[in-house]
């Protein structure tokens, strides 16, 4: 029979490999928008005809990939961190204020993402789509919504006292 303690250690370990490995998932779409960045330069340059549309999904997918890092960077407590006024505390009078930080951060993060929950809803309803492609937002908007509430968890996770603390 697994522990509580174990058991903890178990789901804490998960959590972190999830945010790790969407951190990734958004390092390849950043390689992936780099390659059509370059292809696009380089068709303009050799062909004068580049992506078509490729600044329509450079700017889409660029936002999608920041929402997938910031789980990873909160699990991590890679955040900036200003210590101005708590350098001289003590560490577990920063932890705290560190916890409810945290909290309050995924509190931000969940209202955040129910109203992009709302803003999904009205591109879909509205078949809303880019300028030159048409292509249609609201997968990379439903996208996003689901990342902020991973961050949301992820926020709610760290003020309990889970990942690593820096101070």
């Amino acid at each position: 029979m697994e522990t509580d303690a174990a058991e903890s250690v178990r789901r804490a370990r998960g959590i972190a490999r999830a945010a790790e490995l969407i951190g990734i998932a958004g390092a390849v779409l950043s390689l992936i928008l780099a390659a059509v960045v370059s292809a696009s330069v380089l068709g303009r340059w050799l062909l004068d005809q580049g992506v078509p549309g490729d600044f329509e999904f450079i700017q889409m997918f660029t936002a999608v990939s920041v929402f997938f890092f910031l789980p990873a960077c909160q699990a991590k407590r890679g955040n900036i961190l200003v210590d101005t006024f708590t350098g001289f505390l003590s560490k577990a009078a920063c932890a705290r204020i560190d916890m409810v930080w945290d909290f309050v951060y995924g509190i931000v993060m969940g209202v955040l993402g129910y109203c992009m929950i709302l803003g999904t809803y009205e591109a879909w309803k509205t078949n809303t789509g880019t300028m030159v492609l048409q292509f249609p937002t609201w997968p990379a908007l439903a996208i996003s919504t689901a990342l902020l509430f991973f961050l949301s968890f992820v926020c709610f996770w760290t003020a309990r006292g889970n990942g690593g603390h820096s101070s």
